[in-house]
């Protein structure tokens, strides 16, 4: 086995250097052909484009591979009380094993609330709920809105009702992997100064068609590398809905600013996970991640699903990162290097929202400017840049290592749009991948 990694892990460096020299070659041919320096600017802003992200995402792989460990999970004894909040909107029987998940984890009984709550489904979601509960010994106290009213007035309501010295958030259509939540609130007992835990998301609906397995591979990127490198500075910018934990006296102060929320005049109705950590890390608090807390979740199996999701989650993070500008340089100080880090990776999560206006026209003018000769070489682009999650998908699987390759084709051909759009549609709060009554409530 250890034979065959090392090979691969070859592979993946040969991989490299060939799709760097075609790249570099062709681009040096393109540079010679066009004399005209407007053409050679725009070569050279397209480049620059994307090295700028692969030099912060080295720093991040070096942080990863050499500082980053995660918390050991702690004894039963040294375990907080904690409420586990799980919003359910037409979910339908999945609720029930999301909730069978969570009272089959090894968390001490005595110390876990579990609170379900539906938030006005049309479907079937209530009676899959009490049929959890009972079956749980009523454990799990299940509170039901008549009328749906977002995630964040869920969550708010199980926020103010529960009694745990620590929140975790689960989503209604995830199965957690024995012994998560303990691994998930280790670090909020060993360090005072983290506010939050990230969890370790995966895809659960392998299954599902060619989606499901492309977008496994981009959460154990998120997770295994980007959070994982982030999580040596205490600097994650968004702990997931799907699992999160929050420390109570970090969360219940700006709970109601969290609630209120609005943006451009209306309430913000998406990015409540990435807006809770915004608040948290502007406490002085750290963010970190804990690898060893699994959970799998469902997501859309269509082309159509995968680009709504994608496209809800892009216009929360240019949201959040707005407003992390108004605390970002509040009191800033140089010898602080997590703060540096923060900003950073803010100006370059900006960089990477706003160019990608310009370099699709920039894209399509280089094309057209070099009669198509350019047109190899984006492709070898997508390639490198899916090389990062094949290489963090090494020790998992070799599906998982094609269908990172597939998928940065895939995004670079049909969803390049996704950010752009959101950019001009940032104010919209549609959730998009809710169905009005579908029993699963996924397209």
């Amino acid at each position: 086995m250890q034979f065959w990694k090392s090979l691969a892990r070859t592979a993946i460096l040969f991989v490299v250097c060939i799709l760097a020299g075609f790249i570099a070659i062709q681009y040096y041919d393109c540079w010679i052909e066009q004399e005209s320096r407007i053409d050679r600017l725009a070569l050279l802003f397209s480049l620059v484009v994307i090295s700028c992200p692969l030099s912060y995402f080295l720093l991040i792989g070096l942080a990863r591979a050499f500082c980053y460990r995660e918390v050991p999970a702690v004894p039963d004894a040294e375990l907080p009380r904690c409420t586990v909040i799980v919003p359910a909107y037409n979910e339908g029987e999945n609720i029930l094993a999301s909730l069978r998940s969570i009272c089959a984890d090894h968390y001490p009984a005595d110390k876990l609330e579990i609170i379900a709550i539906d938030d006005g489904s049309i479907d079937d979601t209530l009676k899959w709920m009490t049929l959890a509960a009972a079956e749980s010994g009523h454990r799990i106290r299940v509170i039901h809105f008549p009328e749906n009213g977002g995630k964040r007035q869920a969550l708010y309501r199980g926020f103010r009702e529960g009694t745990g010295e620590v929140f975790v958030t689960i989503d209604s259509d995830s199965i957690v992997e024995p012994g998560t939540i303990a691994s998930l609130v280790s670090p909020l007992v060993k360090d005072p100064r983290v506010g939050a835990v990230s969890g370790n998301v995966r895809v659960a609906n392998l299954d599902g068609g060619l989606f499901p397995p492309m977008i496994d591979a981009g959460f154990t990127f998120a997770f295994e590398f980007v959070r994982a490198g982030q999580s040596v500075f205490q600097t994650i910018f968004c702990t997931p809905g799907a699992l999160s934990a929050y420390r109570r006296e970090a969360l219940l102060p700006v709970a109601d600013r969290w609630l209120k929320q609005t943006f451009m005049g209306h309430p913000a109705g998406i990015g409540e996970d990435r807006a809770m950590t915004n608040l948290i890390l502007e406490q002085g608090l750290g963010v970190v991640f804990q690898r060893s807390a699994l959970i799998r979740t469902n997501v859309p199996e269509c082309y159509r699903g995968i680009s709504r999701m994608l496209l809800r989650w892009e216009r929360s993070n240019i949201r959040e990162n707005f407003e992390m500008y108004r605390f970002i340089f509040r009191n800033f100080r140089w010898n602080d290097l997590r703060r540096w880090v923060m900003a950073a990776t803010l100006l370059l999560y900006t960089l990477m929202t706003l160019l990608p206006v310009l370099l699709i026209w920039f894209t399509f003018y280089n094309i057209f400017r070099t009669n198509g000769e350019i047109l190899l070489t984006i492709i070898a682009m997508a390639l490198l840049w899916a090389t990062l999650p094949a290489a963090v998908n090494l020790g998992r699987s070799t599906k998982l290592v094609c269908c990172s390759y597939l998928y940065g084709i895939v995004h670079a051909l049909t969803l390049f749009w996704v950010v752009p759009y959101a950019f001009f549609t940032v104010g919209n709060s549609r959730w998009l991948t809710r169905s009005n009554a579908n029993s699963a409530g996924k397209l």
